[in-house]
């Protein structure tokens, strides 16, 4: 078991590894010309690495926080969806890598799949239902922002796994 000087150590650099990824999704990638129409998104691969190396508790609290913050910033298609999403990619994710585990490149970008797969299905059925979209470019976009993405997981995982590692207990 890990001390409380050393769990809040784990956690402040977890936070400080968010808030450069937050810094470069709005400093750099929503700065740069989006070639395929749509910017990466990085915080729900943020919250899917984290979930898969933490576990159902601290993956989900993490992902909550990590909702709030973006709901905060209030870019969302409605006040919550982060929040919410979020919370739903985190404990998912947790559950599965309990029982599947692959903490690796490879098992990063599926859990990522999976995080964008959950996060849009709920923008995407929010649009249809409120705001007549249409499903096409709805699925379009949803397309390009993972495609425009899915990469960046792999700095991602890279780093939080370092950091997992750093505090690991056996």
């Amino acid at each position: 078991m890990l001390t409380k000087k050393a769990l809040m150590t784990k956690w402040g650099l977890y936070s400080l590894a968010l808030l450069a990824f937050i810094l470069l999704q709005q400093l750099v990638l929503d700065a740069l010309p989006r070639p395929l129409g749509a910017a990466p998104f990085l915080l729900p691969m943020v919250v899917a690495v984290v979930a898969a190396l933490e576990g159902p508790t601290g993956g989900t609290i993490f992902g909550i926080a990590v909702g709030i913050l973006s709901d905060l910033a209030g870019s969302g298609v409605f006040s919550g969806i982060y929040t919410f999403s979020f919370f739903c990619i985190a404990l998912c994710i947790a559950l599965i890598s309990k029982s599947w585990v692959m903490r690796n490149v490879f098992g990063s970008l599926i859990y990522a799949l999976l995080a964008f797969c959950v996060i849009d299905l709920i923008q995407i059925l929010f649009l249809l239902a409120f705001r007549g979209a249409d499903l096409t470019v709805a699925l379009s976009l949803a397309g390009r922002e993972i495609v425009m993405s899915i990469l960046f997981v792999i700095p991602i995982f890279f780093l939080y796994s370092y950091l997992h590692r750093l505090f690991r207990y056996d």
